[in-house]
C-alpha cells in the first residue's frame, strides 16, 4: 500500500532528506507545504476517523495573577474584588480560583456531647479546593556565565528549598549551559532527591566567566595604563586607538556568546511550550551583558575625556536578543526568574578578581550592565530577579510564593483564527497600593500552532497524548557522503483513526504531520511540516481499516545520538497524534 515521493528541507545543524510513502493510489508526491488552517465545520458524510473538535468555540484564557503587599501576598481576594481589560477593553470573569502555598488549617474534631444535643442548624460543608494542573519547573545553570564559587553556594541553597517546595503533581528538571550548548541533566520529576542530584552533579562543570573576567581586566589594565602616559586630552593618540580596539574585539567575543547563551534559554522556553498549567524557568547566572563592553568604553571615556565613545558602545547594544527571548517565553506560557549568583555587588569599584580598583562609575556600569537583563526577563514575563543577596534563600521563597500563591482569573475568548498577541490589564479595585504581577500579554494560538508547539516539546520531553494512535520508529542507518548517515524513521497511522470523505469511487482524508529533532549536543532542527493525502478505494475500506497506512522519513544526519518527535493531524477532524524515538548514529565516530 505504500508510494514514494521525495522532498527536501535544510536544517540548521545538518541536511533533511524526507521521503513520504502512503498507499498506493495515487503516487502523489508529498511535498514541503504551508500549514494550513483547522478545519471550521465537520466533514459532510465522514467514514472512519474520531469525531471532529472544534476549535472555532468560546475558549477560556486564564490569567494568573500574585498580589503582594508591604506585608507579603494578599489573601481573601474575589472575582469581584479585580478589573480585567483586554486590549483595552473590559472583560467579565466567567473563572475565579485562588492557589496559596500554606497548608489547609486541619478541621478540630467537636467534643463528644453528654446529653442529647439540640437540633442544630447543619453546617454547610468546606469549599473545595479548586483543582489545578501540574506546575513544571526548570532549573538552568548557565556554566558559561558563572563562577564555580558563585554557583556552588547558590546550588547549596536550591537543594535545601527543592527538599520542602517540590512536592506532586509538580515537577522540576535540571538544564546546564556549558559548552555553548544546553544539556538536559534531569528530566522532569516530581522527586526532590532526583533534583537535588542533577544540581550537585553541575559541580564538577568548570565555570566560564573566569574567561570572560580576565579578558575584560587585560583590557582594564591596558586603559589604565596608557591613560597614565597619556594624559588626559589624548583621544587621538595610539595608545586611545589601540585600547579602543581592544575594547571593540572583546565586545564583539562577548556578543557572540551572548548569542548562543540566550538561544539555548529561548530554545528551552520554546520547548516548554507544548506543556500544559503554569510553567516556569529558574535561571542562574552571574548576569548577563545588556550591552557587551559598555563598562569599558565608559572606562575610556573617563580615563581619556573622549565623551564621543559612548555613542560607539550602542553598537554593540543586545536588547533584540532579550526581546526574541521575551516573545518565545511570552508566546510559550513561560515565566522567567532569575537570580544573580555573585551575590551582593559592590558599588566602590574594589573587586576580588580585579587587580586594579575600577572607578565608582565603571563599577557601577558592570553591575548595572550585567544584571538589567536579569531584571528585564523576570520583569517582562511576569517573574521576579533576585539580586544583590549572598544568602538567596528569601529569594527563593518569594519565588515559591510567586509561583504558588495567586488567582486565576479565567474569561471567555473568542477566537479570532489568527495567531494574535493580546495585552491584558489587572487592577484590584479600590487599592492602587497593591503590587500585581502577571503577563502583561498573551499570544492567542492556532491549533496547528499548539501542535506545533507540542512537536517541539517532544525533543525535551515525554509526550503521552496520542488520540490518533500514531506509532514512531527509527531504522538503522546506512553510510552517506561526507562522514553522514541516512536514518530511516517510519510514521504509522491506523486506517480507522483517519477522518475519510468519497471522492468519486476512492475515500480520500489528508494528514498533516509535523517533524522535528535534537541531537545529545543541544543542536536541533526547526519544525517542519507537510500535508499527505491518504486515498483508498471505496471498495477496499473494509479489508483495510484495520491496517496502517506508513509515513517514511530519512534524516541525514551527523554522527550522534538523536531524539525524533513527530506530530501528525487529521485536517478534517483537527484531531491529532504524538509520539518519540531515539536513535543512535555510531556516535563514536564523532
Amino acid at each position: 500500500m505504500n508510494t514514494r515521493a521525495m522532498f527536501r528541507v535544510a536544517l540548521p545543524f545538518t541536511l533533511l532528506a524526507v521521503v513520504v510513502m502512503a498507499q498506493e493510489k495515487p503516487p502523489t508526491p508529498a511535498v514541503p507545504t504551508e500549514d494550513k488552517p483547522a478545519a471550521a465545520k465537520p466533514p459532510m458524510k465522514q467514514i472512519g476517523g474520531l469525531r471532529f473538535l472544534d476549535v472555532s468555540e468560546l475558549t477560556v484564557v486564564n490569567v494568573d495573577v500574585s498580589v503582594s503587599d508591604k506585608k507579603g501576598p494578599v489573601p481573601n481576594l474575589t472575582a469581584n474584588d479585580f478589573e480585567v481589560n483586554q486590549d483595552r477593553k473590559p472583560v467579565p470573569l466567567t473563572n475565579f480560583s485562588a492557589f496559596t502555598r500554606r497548608p489547609e488549617a486541619k478541621a478540630t474534631p467537636a467534643p463528644a456531647a453528654t446529653t442529647a444535643p439540640a437540633p442544630a442548624t447543619p453546617t454547610p460543608e468546606p469549599a473545595t479546593p479548586a483543582k489545578r494542573e501540574p506546575r513544571f519547573v526548570a532549573f538552568y545553570i548557565d556554566n558559561e556565565n558563572l563562577m564555580p564559587f558563585d554557583r556552588n553556594r547558590v546550588i547549596n541553597r536550591m537543594v535545601e528549598w527543592i527538599d520542602t517546595n517540590l512536592t506532586p503533581p509538580d515537577q522540576a528538571m535540571v538544564v546546564s549551559f556549558h559548552a555553548q550548548s544546553m544539556k538536559i541533566l534531569q528530566p522532569f520529576t516530581s522527586d526532590p532527591d532526583e533534583i537535588a542530584s542533577a544540581l550537585r552533579s553541575v559541580k564538577k562543570f568548570v565555570g566560564g566567566r573566569s574567561d570572560l573576567i580576565n579578558s575584560r581586566q587585560r583590557v582594564e589594565d591596558d586603559i589604565n595604563q596608557d591613560s597614565s602616559s597619556s594624559g588626559s586630552g589624548s583621544s587621538s593618540s595610539t595608545n586611545y586607538t589601540q585600547v579602543l580596539d581592544e575594547a571593540r574585539s572583546f565586545s564583539r567575543e562577548v556578543r557572540n556568546n551572548l548569542q548562543f547563551s540566550v538561544r539555548s534559554l529561548q530554545d528551552l522556553a520554546a520547548m516548554m511550550g507544548g506543556l500544559p498549567g503554569k510553567k516556569a524557568i529558574i535561571y542562574v547566572s552571574d548576569g548577563l551583558p545588556m550591552t557587551p563592553g559598555a563598562e569599558l568604553y565608559y572606562a575610556i571615556q573617563e580615563k581619556f575625556q573622549a565623551p564621543s565613545v559612548i555613542s560607539e558602545s550602542r553598537e554593540f547594544d543586545s536588547t533584540d536578543l532579550y526581546d526574541s527571548l521575551v516573545r518565545t517565553a511570552i508566546s510559550a506560557g513561560v515565566t522567567l526568574y532569575s537570580i544573580d549568583a555573585r551575590g551582593l555587588q559592590s558599588d566602590s569599584g574594589i573587586e576580588a578578581e580585579n587587580r586594579s580598583s575600577r572607578s565608582p562609575l565603571a563599577a557601577a556600569i558592570a553591575t548595572s550592565n550585567y544584571q538589567d537583563s536579569l531584571l528585564y526577563m523576570a520583569d517582562r514575563t511576569g517573574g521576579i530577579a533576585i539580586l544583590n543577596a549572598n544568602d538567596p534563600t528569601p529569594g527563593l521563597e518569594k519565588i515559591a510564593a510567586d509561583f504558588e500563591t495567586y488567582y486565576s482569573l479565567g474569561y471567555r475568548l473568542i477566537p479570532t483564527g489568527e495567531d494574535r498577541m493580546h495585552r491584558v490589564q489587572v487592577k484590584v479595585k479600590g487599592h492602587p497600593e497593591y503590587k500585581l504581577v502577571y503577563k502583561t500579554t498573551f499570544i492567542e494560538k492556532t491549533l496547528p500552532t499548539r501542535i506545533g508547539d507540542r512537536v517541539m516539546s517532544g525533543l525535551a520531553f515525554d509526550l503521552k497524548d496520542n488520540s490518533l494512535g500514531i506509532e514512531l520508529k527509527a531504522g538503522a542507518p546506512a553510510p552517506s557522503e561526507n562522514n553522514r548517515w541516512t536514518l530511516p524513521v517510519e510514521v504509522k497511522v491506523p486506517v480507522d483513526k483517519i477522518a475519510l470523505i468519497p471522492d468519486g469511487d476512492d475515500l480520500i482524508g489528508f494528514l498533516m504531520v509535523y517533524y522535528a529533532a535534537r541531537d545529545d549536543e543541544g543542536k536541533q532542527s526547526d519544525l517542519q511540516h507537510t500535508e499527505h493525502p491518504v486515498r483508498i478505494p471505496s471498495s477496499d475500506y473494509q479489508s483495510v481499516r484495520r491496517d496502517q497506512i506508513t509515513i517514511s522519513t530519512s534524516l541525514l544526519v551527523d554522527p550522534g545520538i538523536y531524539r525524533i518527535s513527530v506530530g501528525v493531524r487529521d485536517e478534517l477532524t483537527n484531531q491529532a497524534g504524538y509520539s518519540l524515538a531515539r536513535s543512535s548514529v555510531h556516535p563514536e565516530q564523532k
